[in-house]
């Protein structure tokens, strides 16, 4: 990423810190998210995490933010990040 500007993931940072990081799998700390959160917080995870799954994003910023044990979980955080989206779009209420 060298030369662009370094993402903010405010939202995926919330995210772990009230629900990502509570000893569940991240499938349901995204159930709770979407339960508990406002649409609009909902949809900047989701913009988050698409800039995740397009590579915008920097390996050392991730592993301190969400923890490298998701990169390592699922190879990359790009594929994390699909995991997470599709997760999201497939939950039903």
């Amino acid at each position: 990423m060298a030369g662009r500007e370094r993402p903010i993931f405010k939202q995926i940072k919330y995210w772990v810190d009230n629900y990502g990081s509570a000893g569940i799998s991240d499938q349901k700390a995204v159930e709770g998210f979407i339960e508990c959160e406002t649409t609009e917080s909902i949809k900047m995870l989701q913009a988050e995490l698409l800039g995740i799954s397009r590579g915008n994003f920097e390996q050392d910023s991730l592993d301190k933010l969400v923890q490298a044990k998701r990169r390592v979980n699922h190879n990359t955080y790009q594929e994390w990040a699909k995991l997470m989206l599709l997760w999201i779009v497939g939950y039903k209420h």
